[in-house]
C-alpha cells in the first residue's frame, strides 16, 4: 500500500434518527474527499455497540458508487472506519476481491491501512499467520490478533518493534467495540470532534474534514495526530497518547548549535551546555562581507566552550546573491543605527531555510537528536526567518523531511528573547561574549553603525556593563556613551570544566 487515505467517526452517546442522518452525511462527504489520495477502490466498515460488524466496500471512486448506497449507519453504530486505495504498481491486482480492498477484516480485527508494509513475508513467518491478501496491508489484522493483547501499550510495542514501513491506521476490534485506535509514524492523520453532532471525526487531510462554509465561530477544531504517535479513544471520552520513540535513557542528547559567532548563537550554545546538551557548533562560510571576523570569532567560541566544530564551506550563496551581505554594493550606511536595526535592509534570500536544511540533513546523517539556533524575538520585527513560527511550523514538516524513524527537533532557546533579555542571560550564564562577531562588516573592529552594532551597544547599555569589544567610533563617543557602566568581567574559560565533566 502506498498513498491511501484513512477515515472514519467515533459516535459518543445515544443515536436517534436526527444524528444518524448528520454524522453519515458528514461521513460521505469525507470519504468522496479522500479520493484524491485513492480512487482505484473504497471500503466502509462500521461496528455497533455489540461488535457485529457490516462492510461495503466498492471498486473506482467513491464519488462514483458512494451515492448508491442508501444507508451506511443506524442507531446502533459506535465506530466506522473508512479507507480510499490508491493501487501502486508493486502491488497491481488485476482481478480485485474483497479481501483485496480496504479496510482488511480478520475475525476480530478490522484496520484501515496508509502507508507500506515492509516486513509483511517476515512477520508470516515469525508468527504462523497468512495475509488475508497479496496486499501488504493484509497482515495487520491477523498480526494483531495474533500478538495484540488490546491494550494501548501492547500496540505501541508492536508497531515500534515489529512493524517495518510506514503507516497511519484506524484499528478497531469486535471484542472491544468502545475503543477506536490511530496510529502514525510520518503519514499524516487528522482529528475533529463534532460539537454538534457529538462525535469524532477523522481523516488523512485536515482539508477532508473542514467545512469551509461555516464561520470561525461556529468551525469545529481540527488537530494533527503528532507524528511517531499511538492513541487510543473510547466513546466515554477517554483519550490517551504515547510516543512510538524507543526509550534510550541515559542517551546523550546530542544538538548541532547553528552558529555564527554572533551573541544569539553564543549564549544559546552556553545554554544548552548548561543545561545539559551535547552540544557541537556547525558554522557556514557563505561568502558574505563578515566571513572572516565570524570565522574567527566561532573558533575560539568553540574553543572556549570545549565543544566540536564542524564547518561548512559553501559557494549557494554566490548563486542567489542580491544581497549587501553577499558583497553586491556596501552596507548601507545611511540605514544605520536604529533604522538599519528595525529593517532588513541586508537581508540574505532564505539563508535560515538553506542553513537549517543542511543542518537537519547532517544531524540525522551524524546521529543528532535537535538542531539549535539563534533566532530571537528582537530580529523577528525585521526578519521573517527569525520568527518563532517559523521554527514551530518547521518543527511540524521535520519528520517529513527526514527518514523513517530518526528524530530531529528544532531548538530556539533565545527565540521569546529580545537582545537586551540575551545579553543579560549570556552574563548570567558566563558565555563568551567577549569573543563574539555581530557586525555586517568585514573589521578589523565593530563599525558601531549597522543595524547589529547599534543593537549589540545599546542592549549591552541597558544591562549596565559596558561592551567588551571594540568599535570603529571615535573615544570620546565610545566613552561619553559607556558613563555610568560597568566594565564587562572576562569568564573563565570551559575548557578545563567541560573535560572534567567528561571523564
Amino acid at each position: 500500500m502506498v498513498e491511501c487515505s484513512v477515515s472514519g467517526v467515533l459516535v459518543f452517546g445515544e443515536l436517534d434518527e436526527t444524528r444518524v442522518r448528520g454524522i453519515e452525511g458528514k461521513l460521505r462527504s469525507i470519504v468522496m474527499r479522500a479520493e484524491e489520495r485513492g480512487r482505484d477502490s473504497w471500503g466502509i466498515v462500521t461496528m455497533s455497540r455489540n461488535g457485529e460488524i457490516k462492510s461495503i466496500k466498492s471498486l473506482g471512486k467513491a464519488s462514483e458508487t458512494l451515492p448508491n448506497y442508501p444507508r451506511i449507519l443506524d442507531t446502533d453504530t459506535v465506530v466506522a472506519i473508512a479507507n480510499n486505495r490508491a493501487e501502486p504498481t508493486t502491488e497491481y491486482v488485476k482481478e480485485k476481491g474483497l479481501n483485496d480492498i480496504q479496510p482488511m477484516i480478520s475475525e476480530y480485527v478490522v484496520v484501515s491501512h496508509n502507508g507500506t508494509i515492509a516486513n509483511d513475508a517476515e512477520l508470516e513467518g515469525k508468527y504462523g499467520i497468512r495475509k488475508i491478501s497479496k496486499i501488504d496491508s493484509s497482515i495487520l489484522p491477523p498480526l494483531l490478533e495474533k500478538a495484540w493483547d488490546g491494550s494501548l501499550e501492547g500496540l505501541q510495542r508492536i508497531l515500534r518493534d515489529e512493524v517495518v514501513g510506514s503507516f497511519a491506521l484506524a484499528i478497531i476490534d469486535r471484542r472491544r467495540p468502545g475503543k477506536l485506535w490511530l496510529a502514525v509514524n510520518f503519514k499524516p492523520l487528522y482529528v475533529m470532534w463534532d460539537r454538534e453532532l457529538n462525535a469524532l471525526f477523522f481523516s488523512s487531510l485536515d482539508t477532508y474534514l473542514e467545512d469551509p462554509d461555516k464561520p470561525p465561530w461556529d468551525a469545529n477544531v481540527i488537530k494533527r495526530i503528532e507524528p511517531y504517535s499511538v492513541v487510543e479513544v473510547t466513546r466515554d471520552g477517554g483519550w490517551r497518547v504515547l510516543r512510538l520513540w524507543r526509550d534510550e535513557q541515559g542517551k546523550p542528547r546530542r544538538v548541532l548549535v547553528v552558529a555564527s559567532g554572533g551573541l544569539d548563537s553564543t549564549t544559546a550554545a552556553t545554554q544548552l551546555i548548561k543545561q545539559g546538551y551535547d552540544v557541537t557548533l556547525l558554522h557556514f562560510n557563505y561568502g558574505h562581507v563578515a566571513e572572516g571576523p565570524e570565522d574567527r570569532a566561532v573558533r575560539r567560541i568553540a574553543e572556549f566552550l570545549n565543544v566540536p566544530l564542524l564547518e561548512v564551506n559553501m559557494d549557494f550563496f554566490k548563486i542567489v546573491r542580491h544581497s549587501p551581505l553577499l558583497g553586491e554594493g556596501e552596507i548601507n550606511r545611511r540605514r544605520s543605527g536604529i533604522n538599519g536595526a528595525e529593517f532588513a535592509h541586508e537581508w540574505v534570500p532564505a539563508r535560515n531555510l538553506v542553513f537549517i536544511a543542511l543542518a537537519a540533513a547532517i544531524a540525522e546523517a551524524m546521529g543528532y537528536d535537535y538542531v539549535a539556533t539563534g533566532v530571537n524575538l528582537e530580529e523577528s520585527g525585521a526578519y521573517p526567518d527569525n520568527e518563532m513560527e517559523f521554527i514551530r511550523l518547521l518543527n511540524q514538516v521535520m519528520p517529513y523531511a527526514v527518514g523513517p524513524n530518526k528524530h530531529i527537533e528544532l531548538l530556539m532557546p533565545v527565540g521569546h528573547l529580545v537582545k537586551h533579555e540575551i545579553v543579560k542571560l549570556g552574563l548570567e550564564i558566563n558565555a563568551p561574549l567577549h569573543l563574539t562577531w555581530s557586525c555586517y562588516d568585514k573589521g578589523p573592529k565593530h563599525c558601531g553603525r549597522c543595524g547589529p552594532c547599534y543593537m549589540r551597544r545599546l542592549a549591552f547599555k541597558i544591562n549596565g556593563v559596558r561592551d567588551p569589544v571594540e568599535y570603529d567610533l571615535p573615544v570620546e563617543v565610545e566613552e561619553e556613551f559607556w558613563k555610568g557602566t560597568r566594565n564587562y568581567v572576562i569568564p573563565s574559560s570551559r575548557k578545563s570544566e567541560r573535560l572534567t565533566t567528561k571523564g
